[in-house]
């Protein structure tokens, strides 16, 4: 070794010996050799020496630190491959789709198992090379690599692999029956080499969306709303299936939005309208299905508006139908039970929907004022007539109570259905008309839970006077058993407090001496028992059994006090006018003429008219009907009297306004003692909170002139102020 210096500089040489030489020659050798190697792998021929021998090879060259020039000649060779298969592609661009991808598949299956062989023979390489150099791809990498340059290189051929693909998958959402698995590997393939995820999923999404858009316009109009929401179920779960089978988990999620995007979203409004269709026959596992849709896509406040809507519409159209007013409670009844159903099985009792159906019911029922009020009442007197049988054809008799109470709660006008309850449970219970008291407190403890306990203050009084006067009946029957001249008249009374009971008109008559008598001894022994208070008795609400002998056999006739009376008068006259009638009993002429209607001209005729005709004039004369018969013993000639009229139910309503009045008034006299100064606005804020019933603003300045009028209240520049 010789060295020289030259400008400061220091110049080394070193000279290479004949061993550096034979080893380099040796590696060129060997380079050579790997190279007729890879070559015999990609054509599938015998290798010139064993796969062991190979490896020593790689792992010796690499070892002298020729890795670099093994790794481009790695990649060369990988290059000609892949334009070979390219090439090769090439020639079979027209074959048909499905045969196409199966050749694709074919010449993949093959390189890539070639190239496995290949990264074994160069594992050391990508061990000991690849691993130190950052940003340089291992054995396998490289061939992915050159194969995907090369069919990027060929668009045609890209672009035929993608619409084979397509086209398949097209015609297996078609129905056709296609070679999954075919697919997969087409799809295995393309993710391999990194062509699926940057362009291929976009392409196959961009598909999905073009058919679903076109589909869901064509069946939104030819299939109904339940067929429909059935086929979009379906069309989710093929997709989903597809993603199992080829197309990947990462396809899931946007295939899931393409189909709810095209199949839903963009048919919403139509969907939601074919919603009432559905509701209307209670489809409750279509229901179900369109709630899990809306759901998914976040719909579920316009579907809510529907469920109330379809029930504000539908039950308003029940309530004013004035023709069958007599079934609406009944109507209504079934209407809730099928939309709790649906709100249950279909809603998933979500709060919003329950919130939803009590809107809708709110509504409805307040679509007519007052009527609902007044029909409920009656629909509950009904059932408490009927007690255990009601209950045995409807259900448990507390299960149609809370029923009814149910459709009572989203009723406004709740004083209009105390009085006319109230009114109905006076005559249910004078009348002895109530299947079971035990009935009639557990209704009322309903009620009170409803509504207080002041709403049902004078109702339990009356159930307490109807149990306090059966003890009084009793000591009143030991009393008259101890006098030596009682007579043989029996005779019940109820002693009713007048506060807790509705007003009844009261009818001035004359009664039998018998009558009068008994009537004394239940007084002076009552005001004996009971001094300082004062008895007022109402014959129009009193019914007597009266014996009769007709020609068919002896009869006993359940009649009221005055159709008794009269009856009395044919013991002593074969035949009476209606003069002759009005003079011995000193009626009204009105309730005269009824009472005899019903028994002159109603079902039971115990009487006979003439002349005959449809209504009782002051010229007609009455006798005892002697062909009268009937089947039963006893018999009931309807009391006609006793049943509302519509002019009861007109006088009941002008009561409840007429107490309106004065809780309108009470309740702006108490807001304003409160508050002192108020404006308009805020004034019936104040009563919608504090009032029972729905007020109107026009009601509302009545009152408040009339308080002005009476100095309660005074205007002022913003509202009123209180004048103490």
């Amino acid at each position: 070794m010789a060295s020289a210096a030259a400008s400061g500089r220091r110049l080394v040489v070193k000279l290479r010996s004949r061993q550096d030489t034979g080893r380099a020659a040796e590696g060129q050798a060997q380079q050579a050799q790997l190279k007729e190697a890879i070559s015999a792998i990609y054509a599938s021929s015998p290798t010139p020496c064993t796969l062991e021998e190979l490896f020593s090879g790689v792992e010796s060259e690499v070892a002298a630190q020729h890795g670099g020039a093994l790794h481009a000649l790695v990649a060369d060779e990988c290059q000609r491959k892949a334009a070979a298969e390219a090439a090769d592609l090439a020639t079979a661009v027209a074959l048909d789709s499905t045969a196409f991808l199966q050749h694709v598949v074919n010449l993949w299956e093959a390189y890539s198992s070639q190239l496995s062989l290949i990264r074994q023979v160069f594992l050391y390489l990508d061990r000991a090379y690849v691993v130190n150099h950052p940003g340089t791809l291992s054995v396998f990498q490289l061939g992915l690599r050159q194969l995907r340059c090369q069919l990027e290189a060929l668009p045609h051929v890209h672009h035929r692999i993608v619409e084979s693909l397509l086209q398949l998958v097209e015609a297996e959402r078609s129905g056709e029956a296609v070679n999954r698995y075919l697919l997969k590997r087409a799809v295995d393939m393309l993710s391999n080499l990194r062509l699926y995820e940057d362009g291929v999923q976009e392409t196959l999404l961009a598909s999905a969306t073009q058919y679903y858009s076109r589909e869901g316009s064509a069946l939104i109009n030819e299939l109904e709303l339940a067929p429909y929401l059935l086929h979009c179920e379906r069309r989710l779960g093929e997709e989903y299936e597809r993603c199992e089978a080829y197309l990947g988990q990462a396809m899931r999620k946007p295939l899931k939005e393409i189909v709810d995007r095209c199949l839903l979203e963009e048919h919403l409004s139509t969907i939601l309208e074919g919603s009432r269709q559905l509701l209307a026959g209670c489809q409750e596992q279509d229901l179900a299905r369109l709630y899990t849709m809306c759901a998914r896509i976040r719909a579920l406040q316009g579907l809510r508006l529907g469920f109330r809507d379809y029930i504000r519409t539908t039950g308003s159209a029940v309530v004013t139908d004035e023709h069958k007013e007599d079934e609406m409670v009944t109507r209504m009844l079934l209407f809730r039970k099928n939309m709790l159903s649906v709100l249950h099985n279909s809603y998933a009792s979500h709060a919003d929907f329950a919130q939803a159906l009590k809107e809708g019911f709110e509504a409805c029922l307040n679509a007519r004022a007052d009527k609902p009020a007044e029909l409920i009442a009656r629909y509950l007197d009904s059932i408490l007539r009927r007690g255990s049988k009601a209950a045995a054809q409807e259900g448990s008799l507390e299960d149609v109570l809370d029923a009814a109470l149910a459709l009572f709660r989203y009723v406004q006008g709740k004083d209009v259905f105390e009085a006319f309850y109230k009114r109905i449970l006076s005559r249910r219970l004078l009348m002895g008309r109530s299947a079971s008291m035990d009935a009639e407190k557990l209704c009322i403890s309903k009620i009170k839970a409803e509504c207080g306990p002041q709403f049902t203050n004078q109702l339990e009084g009356m159930l307490k006077d109807i149990e306090v006067s059966a003890d009084i009946m009793a000591g009143f029957k030991q009393y008259v058993a101890a006098r030596p001249s009682s007579g043989t008249l029996d005779m019940s009374v109820l002693v009713l407090t007048s506060g807790f009971w509705p007003s009844y008109r009261t009818f001035d008559c004359l009664l039998p001496t018998e009558l009068l008598r008994a009537q004394q001894d239940f007084a002076d022994y009552y005001l004996s028992k009971h001094g300082g208070r004062k008895l007022a008795w109402h014959s129009a609400s009193s019914n007597c059994l009266v014996r009769a002998q007709f020609a068919s056999g002896v009869k006993e006739l359940q009649a009221s006090l005055h159709q008794a009376i009269i009856l009395l008068l044919f013991n002593e006259h074969e035949q009476l006018s209606f003069a002759d009638i009005q003079a011995a009993v000193r009626l009204e002429e009105a309730e005269l003429r009824r009472t005899l209607a019903s028994m002159s001209l109603a079902k039971e005729r115990v009487l006979l008219k003439e002349p005959a005709g449809s209504e009782v004039g002051r010229s007609d004369v009455f006798k005892v009907n002697p062909g009268y018969t009937s089947r039963m013993f006893r018999v009931k000639i309807n009391n006609l009297q006793m049943h509302d009229s519509d002019e009861d139910s007109k006088k009941t309503n002008e009561q409840v306004l007429q107490d309106r009045f004065h809780q309108i008034d009470a309740a702006i006299v108490r807001i304003m003692k409160m508050r002192k100064t108020l404006s308009h606005n805020l004034l019936l804020a104040e009563l919608a909170t504090q009032l029972r019933f729905p007020v109107g603003q026009s009601d509302v300045k009545k009152r408040v002139e009339s308080l002005i009028d009476r100095e309660y209240l005074q205007r002022t520049e913003h509202g009123y102020e209180y004048l103490a």
